[in-house]
Parts: structure tokens; C-alpha cells; sequence
């Protein structure tokens, strides 16, 4: 590791914090990484060529179990490229009757010129779990948009071998972002430790975050029988669903990329209103995705790219996500020069595998 990376008692339970930083004249540095159980943060020591640094988000055991509470904070200073990923499927154990919902936090703060990965596996709630997450992201108030990031945000049924087809007692997860200003972006790692614990159950700072850019959330609710019916039988045969957020300049050709696949789909009865042409040659990627009922849709929402998939099948989610972030042609071969490829190197795309 090329950081102080040390499980402490000096921060609360389930708290960590990540800090990376660029030292002259352009090298990557994990200034602070710490934690505290039962958290776990991982971090291979980076090679002489490495463009990126990429810390693992684990937890003991293999899941997180009913009340525990995690409380995560990472900064990313001016020049430095962040992935965070986890070694497999966060999987959440069931809530006893004596137990507080299990919960797991997220703040990064990502500077001018910064970049940051969120590439987890899914979440896989076990049935009767209930989990509350919450992830907040404070982008640097430029013209140019140059704080940058793609976040992958997805959640599977559940454990199929046992029948759990969204037999969770309640999954919550919120996605903010906001505007900070130069000010705000003054940071100073060291008294993060101090002031986490200071924080309340939201996660907040304390003050004021800036702008609100968008705000995103799914809910689902196992315990809602309103409308008559179970919550599996409200999710139409879909086993996974997913999120994908991207901002940023040094993602603006994996967003152009997106948006032109996008507008090459066919609309309603399978024809395009832009044209009139319904005889277009579908590709290998547009079949493989129909054949195995991969749902998925996107919009621009103040310089945001926010897209949607959901699918019957996990596996081909996976590869429809990983074809996009590749930037993958017609017949699924990923484009040499992809952004995430250049900006951050091989290896990025574990949780896709």
C-alpha cells in the first residue's frame, strides 16, 4: 500500500475515510485511508505506470448484518482518479426484532480536475433485510464541469436458490449530488476523524452542502401490500436493477457514446419516429440485449447523464453495463480509446466480470 492504511478506534464504528491526493510533479497518493470495524477498506500499492488508485469497500464476513452501520467519507484532491469497488455482492442479512435498519454512507467530495469510479457489485438483499443507503456527492462549482464521475448503483432479488425474489422488508437507496464552491472544497482530511463524529444519522456536515444538482432514489417496499400484491409480484419478472450517473469532461465521450446508442433504438412498434426507415440492420449487441430482456433508458439532467437498465437475467445486465462503459461497436468489441480505459487503465471493470 502507498498510504497510512490502518483499522483505528480513533473514528467511530463503521466509519472510514479516504484521502488521495497528487504530490509532485504528478504522483497518485493515498494520504489517509482508514477505518473501523466493521468496515474494511483495501488498497493494492499502484504500480510505477498506474494512472488511477483503486481502494476495495469491504466488510467482515462477507455482508452486513441487521444494525450495522457504515460511515464512509472520501476526498479527491485537484489531479487524482479514485475507483472504488467491493470483491463481490454486498449482501444484507436479515433485521431482527431488537435491531435498527442497516445502513451504509457514502460522502465524497471531488475537487477541480478530479475524477471518481463507483463501480460496486449489486447489493443482494437477503429476505426480511432492511437496508438504508445513502450516497452524497459534492462536485466543485466550475463552468467546465471538470469534477468528474461515473457511479453504478444496482440491486439484485435476492438469493434465488432460496426463493428470495424481492422478499426484503424495505431497500432504500438515495443518490445527491450537489455544487460546492471553491471554499467549500478547502480540505483538510486530518479533522475529517473529528467531525465524522459529529455527524448526524444522515450523514451531514453540518452546514450547508451548495447547490442541489440532482437527486436520485428507489424505494422498495415489501411490507406495502396496498395495491393487493406481493412486491415480487410488482417487479414484472425483473431480477436486477441499475443506475448509472455520469458527469464530467473526462467522461464526455462515454456520455456522447451513450446518448448516440441511445437515439439508435427503435421506438414503439419498432419503428423510429426520426425516420422513415424501418429496414436498419440491428446489431449484435441491440439482439443479444432484446433476447435476454434488457430494459434500459436515459436522459441529460443538468449536465448529468442518468441511465436506467433492469433485466430478467443478471449476467446479461452485466455485460449490457459493461458493453456501455466500454463503449463497445455493433458487434461487441470495446473500443480501444474508451474513456474509462484511458482516464483509468485496465482492471476497472471487475464487478461486470
Amino acid at each position: 500500500m502507498n498510504a497510512r492504511a490502518t483499522a483505528t478506534t480513533s473514528i467511530p464504528a463503521g466509519g472510514g475515510l479516504i484521502h488521495v491526493r497528487v504530490l509532485p510533479p504528478a504522483q497518485l497518493t493515498l494520504h489517509r485511508l482508514n477505518y473501523a470495524y466493521p468496515l474494511k477498506l483495501i488498497s493494492p500499492g499502484p504500480t510505477q505506470w498506474a494512472k488511477s488508485l483503486t481502494v476495495f469497500v469491504l466488510s467482515y464476513g462477507g455482508g452486513l448484518v441487521a444494525g450495522d452501520q457504515m460511515n464512509l467519507r472520501a476526498v479527491v484532491e485537484t489531479g487524482g482518479r479514485l475507483c472504488l469497488q467491493t470483491q463481490g455482492s454486498t449482501k444484507i442479512f436479515k433485521r431482527t426484532a431488537t435491531s435498527k435498519a442497516t445502513a451504509q454512507r457514502l460522502t465524497v467530495r471531488i475537487h477541480p480536475g478530479a475524477s471518481l469510479l463507483l463501480l460496486p457489485d449489486p447489493i443482494q438483499p437477503f429476505a426480511d433485510s432492511d437496508y438504508l443507503q445513502h450516497q452524497i456527492f459534492e462536485l466543485a462549482d466550475t463552468t467546465d464541469d471538470t469534477s468528474s464521475l461515473v457511479m453504478l448503483d444496482w440491486v439484485t432479488e435476492g438469493r434465488t436458490a432460496r426463493d428470495e425474489n424481492w422478499t426484503l422488508k424495505r431497500f432504500e437507496s438515495r443518490n445527491e449530488f450537489f455544487a460546492v464552491t471553491d471554499t467549500d472544497c478547502d480540505d483538510n482530511a486530518d479533522n475529517h476523524q473529528e467531525n465524522k463524529a459529529k455527524e448526524g444519522e444522515e450523514g451531514g456536515m453540518g452546514g450547508s452542502r451548495g447547490r442541489l444538482l440532482l437527486r436520485d432514489a428507489m424505494v422498495l417496499d415489501g411490507s406495502d401490500t396496498t395495491a393487493g400484491d406481493m412486491l415480487r409480484e410488482r417487479q414484472d419478472a425483473q431480477t436486477i436493477f441499475a443506475t448509472l450517473v455520469i458527469r464530467g469532461t473526462a467522461f464526455a465521450q462515454l456520455a456522447a457514446y451513450i446518448k448516440a446508442r441511445y437515439l439508435n433504438e427503435p421506438r414503439i412498434g419498432q419503428k423510429r419516429w426520426d425516420t422513415d426507415d424501418d429496414s436498419r440492420h440491428y446489431t449484435r449487441v441491440e439482439i443479444d440485449a432484446r433476447r435476454n430482456g434488457v430494459l434500459w433508458t436515459t436522459s441529460s439532467v443538468r449536465g448529468f447523464l442518468l441511465v436506467k437498465v433492469s433485466g430478467v437475467d443478471v449476467e446479461s445486465v452485466k455485460r449490457f453495463v459493461r458493453g456501455l462503459l466500454s463503449e463497445v461497436d455493433g458487434d461487441g468489441i470495446p473500443a480501444d480509446d474508451g474513456c474509462i480505459t484511458e482516464t483509468f487503465g485496465e482492471g476497472m471493470f471487475r464487478c461486470l466480470e
